[in-house]
């Protein structure tokens, strides 16, 4: 067991109707999943994860400024898959955990805080909650927005959008286009229209109100 006092991020997600999906269906969720997590971790190495299941999954985010990054790759990577695919996610931010090699054995606030905060979920598919009170008041009707901004999207919208979050923004707009095979002018309509210059925007915001957490 490792104790650390530095702030953790932990993401914990499940599947919305996932019992009505084939089985074919099913593998090609749980491939995605692990996909997922395999990136966050080239992030970031002490990150690790859990899948329970194969329709519940969490994650330990260090590189904490990226934890909003990473459950929006977590939603438009299972949302890219079809319309039949789609997950509510709750992630939260806190010091102080028990880390553990197994990540269901972990324990901390933020462990508390992301669990809790999927249970809680109904109608919404996105949640957010920290050990900081003005944090969780200065997000909380921002991502009200973005997760209706992202429950609207379409598969296609989400492949779009995927490779911008992927590189940290590192594509051009052509670049993107060239990758996926598809006109420059096309991509920017798209872009524009799945809402990702807000999209971005939040996620630069985020950054910049979590990365001052880190205790020096």
């Amino acid at each position: 067991m490792e104790h650390t006092y530095q702030p953790i991020a932990v993401i914990s997600g499940d599947i919305v109707n996932s019992t009505k999906l084939t089985s074919e269906q099913f593998e090609q969720l749980l491939n995605r999943i692990k996909e997922i997590q395999k990136w966050i971790t080239e992030g970031n190495s002490s990150n690790v994860h859990s899948i329970e299941r194969g329709d519940e999954f969490q994650s330990v985010v260090h590189d904490i400024e990226s934890a909003l990054r990473y459950t929006i790759i977590y939603r438009l990577g299972i949302k890219s898959l079809g319309n039949e695919f789609d997950s509510r996610i709750s992630f939260a931010i806190a010091s102080n955990a028990d880390l553990r090699e197994s990540v269901s054995e972990s324990m901390g606030e933020a462990f508390v805080l992301s669990g809790r905060g999927l249970k809680a979920l109904k109608n919404a598919r996105l949640f957010f909650d920290s050990d900081s009170s003005e944090l969780t008041e200065y997000f909380d009707l921002l991502f009200k927005y973005l997760d209706r901004q992202l429950t609207e999207l379409t598969s296609r919208q989400c492949e779009v959008i995927l490779p911008m979050l992927q590189t940290n923004e590192g594509l051009l707009v052509g670049e993107l286009a060239e990758k996926l095979n598809v006109a420059t002018s096309t991509i920017s309509k798209s872009l524009k229209a799945s809402g990702w210059p807000l999209i971005s925007e939040l996620n630069r915001k985020f950054i910049n109100k979590v990365v001052g957490l880190r205790h020096v």
